[in-house]
């Protein structure tokens, strides 16, 4: 498989999170930079860089000797993802201050406005959901919460576009999700925000616990 020129490092990257979420490449299998090299048709930094962030992602090691072992990733994994999701996004919707909600709802309504828009051209815009989310930690304008956030959007948006398919019947559902959550936050009625949002990253947690399993077991074709 060859890997497009722009963005390469971050080409490299997605391609080997996606094999190691969905179990191609399996626990304590060796990641080689010269036979990636050959494989991917890149130069060896870029992939250096790859492993380097799987290995901050905790989906890789590096041994000792050198030599990068990928780790098991489960459906474990994911309900702890999701589990630190929640935990990261309820707290920062105790962060927000009025002024900057005030300033900032347009937009998040915006975001919403574009998965619809993306929905009905039987599509999904990964980009849009995120960013939603991703608005709601940098509202708070705290570092610490928004640096915890970035760390994570990379696996979240790999785990996404993997079981695209397989969430697809629940689509309409998750954007009326991302409606009443931002309702009830410019409302400012924080904990029913709260409260919605756990509910919306639970049952994530679940499509995505299920997509990946059937994946990995062959039940779901996917790209």
């Amino acid at each position: 498989m060859g890997i497009e020129k722009r963005g390469i490092s971050d080409q490299v990257l997605r391609h080997l999170r996606r094999k190691i979420m969905l179990n191609e490449i399996q626990e304590g299998g060796y990641l080689r930079e010269t036979e990636l090299s050959i494989e991917l048709n890149v130069s060896r930094g870029p992939i250096r860089e790859a492993l380097a962030k799987l290995e901050a992602e905790n989906l890789v090691k590096k041994n000792s000797n050198g030599r990068t072992v990928v780790k098991k990733f489960g459906l474990k994994d994911i309900a702890n993802l999701y589990d630190s999701r929640i935990l990261l996004e309820s707290h920062a919707l105790t962060q927000i201050e009025k002024d900057v909600l005030e300033n900032k709802k347009d937009l998040l309504y915006r975001y919403v406005d574009q998965m619809q828009e993306s929905y009905e051209r039987r599509s999904r815009n990964v980009d849009s959901d995120l960013a939603f989310h991703g608005l709601l930690v940098h509202m708070t304008k705290n570092n610490t919460l928004i640096q915890l956030w970035t760390s994570l959007s990379g696996m979240l948006e790999t785990l996404i576009e993997i079981t695209n398919e397989y969430t697809e019947p629940q689509q309409q559902e998750i954007i009326h999700d991302h409606i009443l959550l931002a309702d009830a936050l410019v409302a400012g009625d924080v904990e029913k925000a709260q409260e919605l949002l756990t509910i919306h990253l639970k049952e994530a947690s679940e499509y995505f616990c299920d997509a990946v399993q059937k994946l990995s077991t062959g039940g779901i074709k996917h790209a």
